[in-house]
């Protein structure tokens, strides 16, 4: 956690760095241009390998989780952290709101962190390393949008913890406007539609598919047989138009169908 009272001059780079990733932000609108941003613009002050974002827009919906990568992570094995009931991305998310919503900076070499030993197993078994993670919250305390940097290329310092403050509002904003053309030209339609097309039974495939679940041990929870499992899954691939198990993972993420 940084200490707001501290001054952290910028250096001449670092302005011109700041300026650069603020203006750019202002015209992301697709996916992928937030993916170009933030594995361009962004990696000069914060220098990853996986963004993850989260927003809660207050309307109802489901929490929207993107994952922005330029390393090779399944996404069985991102479902897995992104799990509700003790996924790290959701704990990191509660950790960073018991240290009173400063920027969180989570890394081996910082003996005084508390909240890395609880997560030291986890972050080395995910291959995460180094997290730097922040968020902005609405007047009520309630939180809107989450953003997890994680496998750092650099030791982490206190400047990241600062950069990281200064660039939330704008990776905010980018993120909303992403979604909001995401929602309203092409993708709503197409997603509300196979919201309604998945059933209950196959919901519960699904999440289990992106726990890594064979149809064998799908069929031992549900108890049902593995070729109806393999039947229900031949469905959810024809429904959501994909090839495989890993993309119907995926696509179910996406649309928020497991969430």
């Amino acid at each position: 956690m940084r200490n707001t009272e501290r001054f952290i001059a910028l250096t001449e780079r670092e302005m011109e760095y700041l300026f650069r990733i603020i203006d750019s932000s202002t015209s992301i609108t697709q996916r992928h241009q937030f993916f170009l941003w933030a594995q361009g613009e962004v990696q000069s002050l914060l220098p990853h390998g996986m963004l993850v974002c989260l927003l809660d827009d207050g309307s109802g919906q489901p929490i929207s989780i993107e994952k922005f990568s330029r390393t090779n992570v399944s996404e069985i094995a991102f479902s897995g952290l992104c799990r509700p009931d003790g996924g790290i991305i959701f704990r990191i998310m509660s950790a960073w709101s018991a240290y009173k919503n400063q920027p969180l900076l989570l890394y081996p070499a910082d003996p005084g962190c508390v909240a890395h030993k609880h997560f030291a197993k986890d972050l080395k078994c995910d291959n995460l390393d180094r997290v730097a993670a922040h968020g902005m919250f609405d007047a009520n305390g309630r939180t809107t949008s989450f953003f997890i940097f994680t496998q750092f290329a650099v030791a982490l310092t206190e400047r990241h913890s600062y950069f990281l403050e200064l660039l939330l509002p704008h990776l905010h904003m980018a993120l909303l406007r992403m979604l909001f053309h995401e929602r309203h030209h092409k993708n709503g339609p197409i997603g509300e539609k196979s919201r309604k097309l998945i059933t209950v039974r196959e919901i519960e495939i699904l999440r289990y598919v992106q726990s890594g679940k064979s149809n064998h041990e799908i069929g031992l929870l549900l108890d049902i047989s593995p070729f109806t499992v393999k039947n229900h899954i031949q469905k959810i691939l024809r429904k959501l138009n994909v090839n495989n198990r890993a993309h119907a993972a995926a696509k179910a993420m996406a649309l928020k169908i497991t969430l």
